[in-house]
């Protein structure tokens, strides 16, 4: 699947919430994660700009890996996830030779407009940001999903300069 997402940095997580209902977004849902990454024994993912990770939420366990950014734009890539259920990936990852690199833990409200998911993050160590990310074959281009989520981002005031092609990874990976 192809994974078109815009980023942005806020300041204001209230102000941003009371526009997504003006706007008539609905609420999903509140949850936690925490991302666990790994780095390939072969290769680089931070220059290749890859990840893989295991997303623990809500009781489930998800392998993704995101393939390099498609877009000069936006956060689009190719993602694939799979549902597992023990935690024992994580050994056999390292087991294999993939090194953890770090986590990543936010907590996340979930809400859904129209063709959007829009996601409002806390993000530890790294603050307040807003996802959105195009339903999934309802655009015929990734330009024209980028659009429509711009046009989102327009309508709740989020700056064109507080936007970030970086994932939460890589900002949190420049801290250090």
């Amino acid at each position: 699947m192809i994974e078109v997402e815009l980023k942005a940095r806020i300041d204001d997580l209230k102000g941003v919430e009371a526009k997504l209902s003006m706007l008539g977004a609905t609420f999903v849902k509140y949850t936690s994660e925490r991302d666990v990454y790994f780095n390939h024994p072969c290769k680089d993912f931070f220059s290749t700009d890859e990840a893989l990770r295991v997303r623990f939420a809500e009781g489930k366990l998800t392998l993704t890996y995101k393939g390099p950014k498609l877009s000069s734009q936006s956060k689009t890539r190719k993602e694939l996830s799979v549902d597992i259920s023990s935690p024992e990936v994580l050994d056999i990852l390292k087991a294999l030779g993939f090194r953890e690199v770090t986590e990543v833990k936010k907590t996340r409200q979930i809400y859904k407009l129209e063709h959007a998911i829009i996601y409002l993050d806390e993000v530890e160590n790294l603050g307040s940001f807003i996802e959105f990310e195009a339903a999934p074959g309802v655009f015929s281009s990734i330009e024209e999903a980028e659009r429509y989520l711009m046009n989102i981002a327009e309508k709740l005031g989020i700056p064109e300069r507080n936007f970030t092609r970086k994932s939460y990874l890589e900002l949190l990976l420049n801290l250090l």
